[in-house]
């Protein structure tokens, strides 16, 4: 069972960077309130002995092993799924799930369909934007969090180190 101290940044799923604000005794059990670190006004309650959700949380990386991450996923090969309803619930599995590396890849992925679509004058979907608009705020704000910048300085490092070109 994982042990979590108040004070503690963890990542919690989707939700991304989150500070375990309090750790509370409830007449239903014990309680960790985690709070994502960009959006004061949410809260998350996770029972103490809640396998399930405690599986959605772990540490954050340390920053050598993002930069080796941030550098694995501008060497790797990236696809596109054809199907717009399988590529969603993939994209919703790697937003939820998914590592550090899979969420590098899945914005690669969809930044290089966005460019490909303006190469022919197209407009990608709404549904694609939205993902890739998901994927670059989780990768904001845990990577600024690892590397102690403004999440709006982690664009740079990314394009810098070959994960996207724009």
């Amino acid at each position: 069972m994982k042990t979590l101290a108040q004070g503690d940044t963890v990542l919690y799923g989707a939700h991304g960077c989150c500070c375990v604000d309090d750790i509370e005794q409830r007449d239903t059990g014990t309680y960790y309130v985690l709070r994502p670190v960009r959006k004061a006004n949410t809260k998350f309650l996770v029972p103490a002995d809640n396998e399930e959700l405690l599986a959605k949380i772990r540490p954050l990386p340390t920053p050598h092993a993002l930069e080796q991450t941030i550098d694995a996923a501008a060497a790797a090969e990236v696809g596109w799924i054809e199907d717009v309803s399988v590529r969603r619930d993939t994209a919703r599995q790697v937003l939820n799930e998914g590592s550090e590396y899979d969420v590098l890849l899945l914005m690669r992925e969809f930044s290089e369909h966005k460019r490909a679509a303006k190469a022919q004058g197209k407009r990608p979907l709404t549904s694609d934007a939205s993902i890739l608009r998901a994927a670059k705020d989780h990768v904001r704000d845990e990577f600024s969090l690892v590397f102690g910048i403004e999440p709006e300085e982690v664009d740079r490092i990314i394009v810098e180190r070959g994960v996207l070109d724009e």
